[in-house]
């Protein structure tokens, strides 16, 4: 169970740390792909304003989903530890 445990707080930790990169870094697709910056989107061009949406609301969004998975996590966690406490005090009981 620790174990388990242990490789998913490395995913989450992981695939949290590139979702983040690549929302805050967002204005370098437009930088690496040239041919994408022809367009406008609400009347901007998409240079500017998909980077300002994706820096603001994306890193929102992704704050968001990664407290409420970090919270579920830690719970886990807390629910494993109050487990082997218990176990622990019924083995030095005996």
């Amino acid at each position: 169970m620790k174990e388990k445990l242990y490789k998913k707080e490395i995913w989450l930790t992981v695939v949290f740390s590139v979702l983040l990169i690549l929302m805050g870094h967002s204005a370098t697709i437009f930088r690496l792909f040239p041919g994408l910056q022809q367009g406008t989107f609400w009347g901007f061009p998409t240079q500017y304003i998909a980077p300002i949406l994706l820096g603001w609301f994306g890193m929102a969004v992704v704050c968001l989903v990664m407290a409420i998975l970090c919270n579920r996590f830690d719970d886990e966690m807390e629910e494993h530890a109050a487990s082997e406490t218990q176990r622990l005090e019924r083995v030095i009981n005996e």
